[in-house]
């Protein structure tokens, strides 16, 4: 079991998402920490001060690989303006993700939503 958890920050160098292994014991046990993905840019506001990243989704592309494959990361950029995906790459017990833009909506975009409208498992 993992434990996914991201901040919410105006400076991109802390701002970011993380995975944390989560120990037998939670009381003594050590959560050991991994980095998905940081930086990201907030859009310039006059008033109040954009802060991302929104909240991150986990998701499977195809929902019949389930299980049997590593877990995308959907994450809604908040103060970035952004969609962008984090899609697993390299060594898995590193839990080692590569980000990428969908898209730049040009506005806050604070939470996701998703589903197989079709229901053809994609």
């Amino acid at each position: 079991m993992e434990l996914l958890m991201n901040n919410h920050e105006k400076d991109s160098k802390v701002n970011g998402i993380w995975a944390y292994t989560v120990p037998e014991d939670l009381m003594t046990g050590t959560f050991e920490k991994y980095t998905i993905t940081t930086g990201f840019k907030n859009a310039f506001k006059l008033t109040v001060p954009n802060m991302a990243p929104g909240f991150p989704s986990v998701v499977w592309p195809n929902s019949a690989t389930r299980g049997k494959e590593r877990a995308h990361i959907l994450i809604a950029g908040d103060g970035d303006y952004s969609v962008s995906i984090a899609y697993p790459t390299g060594d898995a017990s590193k839990f080692e993700y590569t980000r990428s833009l969908i898209k730049n909506e040009g506005g806050t975009v604070g939470a996701l939503t998703f589903s197989d409208l079709d229901n053809n498992n994609w």
